[in-house]
């Protein structure tokens, strides 16, 4: 298998067969696209037409080579076009091409010092706005030339265009200047390009080696010689085709070649042109390499520092023969894409076509009609724009939604620069309006007249009128919980609001709980609980046990929780496990131990039956956990709602369970002859009371039945209580 020198990484797996016939294809159509913009930018430039051809030369074989983007095309730029301009006249073109190659120097730093980050603080909003837009222009644009207009060049982007139109006056005015001939060339390169999407071409092998692309060249080159012979009055003249500068001898080929002007090195009004063609020349690029690996169907992500070392050393390379500055292109890049491109090969053989065509056959090139690369640019220009693109942008939301939109509006009005300026200054304000309610979440639980603030990983002072309104409003006697543990930045306004509330609190009578405010500003990670090791649970006795429960009760009813890193723990407890409890709870879905008391792996002993009931087995597993691994607290936990109390009350048979609700009988006796528990909540249901009972039954049970756990609460080497879990509120009430 052949390898492509032009595929890297994981793409290493595509031959150079398999990739060149998706390639080759995509270079032809790019190649024509190229010869009119190289031309046009050239001449909005104020430079020789040679310059943007040059340009277009370089951006294909030299920075393809050294850039990391496997479908971005690189040229001469519409956006560089004024800049070069005014540059042009106020020193010289060789002037200008000395500034070309400082740019490019520039930009290598650039690279190197990593300012290609910049790239990626482009909202996805502005960059699919910017192809869309793109898209527009190109679809507008294309119509004059379309119809035989070809007054404004090829290549401009700018609302306000050089033959005093602008993009939408010049559809009015191209009326009176309609070509016949260009009209029938462009619809039938559009009838080609809408035929060759059919599923009935699709199903030719010819179409994976020929683009329709070139077939619409091909057809509008035939169908004006046919014009020239047959009807000459429809025939397209010279300013309506490709018009490549011809060298017909040796040193015709050198004049296209011009050198840069050293003597202007100490020349002050040098470098201000070389920075901003490096600025502009870099966002440009960074723009597009954002957009093209959105656009790139394999999802591959560019390196921005390589590209911009790349875009740099094109820039010397151009400036050194006689090219103009040079960017990434979204128009050349994306016709790549549509057309099927797939590797570097690509982009790299399309400069060799234009070299080779303008070395040696430009008499060919320019027998193109403007109207047939038309056709294939208002397809193009559709396909950036695709009003599923709108839809899809929409339903995303408002918020990106309309920075999408104001993109568009500001390229089609303006110029590229100013409409992502436009666009990235409208995304900064929904960032913004964003930040307002992403700093915290907010939970309120009416019932229990609870209000929970969970602050987010960055808290801003954007973030403090939200917070501020909410503490004002908080009605008296209310529950507040503030949650900090993820945050990692609190803004010192908001920090100080929160210190503030800690006053008025006390005069609201506002139970007030704040976990892990650590202070302000970046914020160290609030640091892991750690299993219980074998030293540290010696070290405890029962009531430091039950003080622990209680207070992971406190945290679970006010939905915090201790930093835990569950795995990490079990890791760590693979030598031994040293649990400080051991928990009798119902088999209830609800009533899960670990999480009601806020505990982690390897931190209790959870039993569960239903109704918590006490037999030999479970009094065996209570035994182990206290004696043999140190447990130092036995918990037998009842719960509302129980629905094994619930058919005991109602005397239900069924199987098996039946022996199990004859455990829990012994309650509802108690409870029918007014025997309740001794610490029964008033007001409660029967249920409640049979489950209340039940549990103080089964404390003395284990007590009664168990020597072992007996002999060891006398010694105070351990504690037996009983607890309720209510599952309305959370809260746990331990007894005993």
């Amino acid at each position: 298998m052949i390898k492509n020198p032009f595929i890297t990484g994981n793409d290493q797996l595509l031959s150079y067969k398999n990739s060149l016939r998706h390639d080759l294809p995509a270079s032809i159509v790019v190649f024509l696209l190229a010869l009119p913009l190289c031309l046009g930018i050239a001449l909005a430039s104020g430079a020789p037409l040679s310059a943007g051809l040059i340009a277009g030369v370089i951006g294909g074989l030299v920075v393809t080579s050294f850039s990391g983007s496997a479908l971005g095309v690189s040229g001469p730029a519409a956006g560089l076009a004024v800049i070069v301009f005014s540059a042009v006249q106020e020193l010289s073109f060789e002037a200008v091409l000395l500034a070309v190659v400082i740019a490019g120097v520039i930009q290598f730093i650039m690279g190197h010092l990593g300012a290609g980050v910049i790239g990626y603080f482009f909202p996805s909003a502005v960059i699919k706005g910017m192809l869309s837009g793109i898209g527009i222009i190109i679809f507008l644009k294309q119509i004059p030339h379309a119809m035989g207009y070809d007054k404004d060049y090829e290549g401009d982007l700018s609302f306000f265009q050089k033959d005093d139109y602008t993009t939408l006056t010049e559809l009015s005015h191209m009326l009176d200047f309609i070509a016949p001939g260009a009209i029938v060339i462009s619809l039938a390169g559009l009838a080609i390009l809408l035929l060759w999407e059919t599923s009935w071409i699709k199903q030719f092998l010819f179409k994976q080696w020929i683009h329709g692309s070139v077939l619409v060249v091909v057809v509008g080159v035939i169908l004006n010689q046919f014009f020239l012979f047959f009807y000459p009055e429809w025939a397209l003249g010279a300013s309506h085709l490709v018009r490549l500068p011809v060298a017909e001898t040796y040193h015709d080929l050198l004049s296209l070649i011009t050198l840069p002007d050293f003597s202007q090195i100490s020349n002050p009004a040098i470098y201000p042109v070389a920075l901003s063609i490096a600025i502009v020349a870099s966002l440009e690029t960074l723009l597009c390499v954002e957009a093209v690996d959105k656009l790139d169907p394999f999802k591959r992500v560019t390196s921005n520092n390589r590209e911009l070392r790349a875009q740099g050393i094109g820039n010397i390379c151009s400036g050194l023969i006689g090219g103009l500055p040079m960017t990434q292109l979204i128009i050349r890049s994306s016709a790549n894409i549509q057309s099927g491109g797939r590797t570097k090969t690509s982009s790299f053989t399309q400069g060799l076509f234009l070299l080779i065509v303008v070395l040696f056959i430009p008499g060919v090139a320019n027998m193109i009609p403007l109207a047939s690369l038309a056709a294939i640019l208002l397809v193009v220009g559709y396909k950036l724009a695709k009003p599923a693109l709108f839809k899809a942008m929409y339903q995303i939301g408002y918020f990106h939604f309309i920075p999408f939109i104001a993109t568009i509006l500001g390229l089609i009005f303006s110029d590229m620069l100013t409409g992502i300026s436009i666009g990235m200054g409208c995304a900064l304000l929904f960032i913004l309006l964003e930040n307002l309610h992403v700093g915290f979440h907010l939970h309120e639980q009416e019932k229990l007249k609870k209000t929970i603030i969970t602050l987010s990983d960055n808290v801003s002072f954007l973030n403090k009128s939200k917070i501020l309104h909410i503490l004002s409003n908080l009605p008296k006697k209310s529950n507040l919980v503030i949650d900090a543990t993820y945050a990692k930045y609190i803004d010192y306004d908001v920090y100080e609001v929160i210190q503030n509330f800690k006053v008025d609190a006390r005069r609201k009578k506002i139970n007030l709980v704040i976990q892990n405010l650590r202070g302000f500003g970046f914020l160290k990670p609030v640091e892991r609980a750690l299993p219980v090791t074998k030293e540290s649970q010696q070290a405890l006795k029962p009531g430091d046990v039950l003080e622990m429960l209680t207070a992971g009760n406190n945290r679970f009813v006010n939905n915090l929780k201790n930093n835990r890193n569950l795995l990490e723990q079990a890791n760590e407890s693979i030598d031994g496990q040293f649990p400080i409890a051991i928990i009798l709870s119902c088999i209830d879905s609800r009533t899960s131990s670990e999480l009601i008391f806020d505990q982690g792996l390897g931190d209790v002993f959870s039993v569960r039956v239903a109704g918590n009931v006490v037999n030999e087995d479970i009094l065996g597993s209570m035994e182990f956990a206290c004696k043999a691994a140190g447990s130092k607290l036995v918990v037998v936990l009842g719960h509302t709602h129980c629905g094994a109390i619930k058919g005991a009350c109602a005397g239900t048979k069924l199987g098996n369970l039946t022996g199990l609700l004859d455990k829990i009988q012994p309650a509802v006796d108690s409870v029918k002859v007014g025997k309740a528990a001794k610490y029964s909540v008033q007001g409660c249901t029967h249920v409640e009371q049979v489950a209340e009972r039940n549990v103080e039954i089964m404390v003395e049970e284990v007590k009664q039945r168990s020597e072992v756990l007996a002999e060891m609460e006398a010694g105070g080497d351990i504690r037996i209580v009983g607890a309720m879990y209510n599952i309305e509120t959370g809260i746990v009430e331990f007894y005993n």
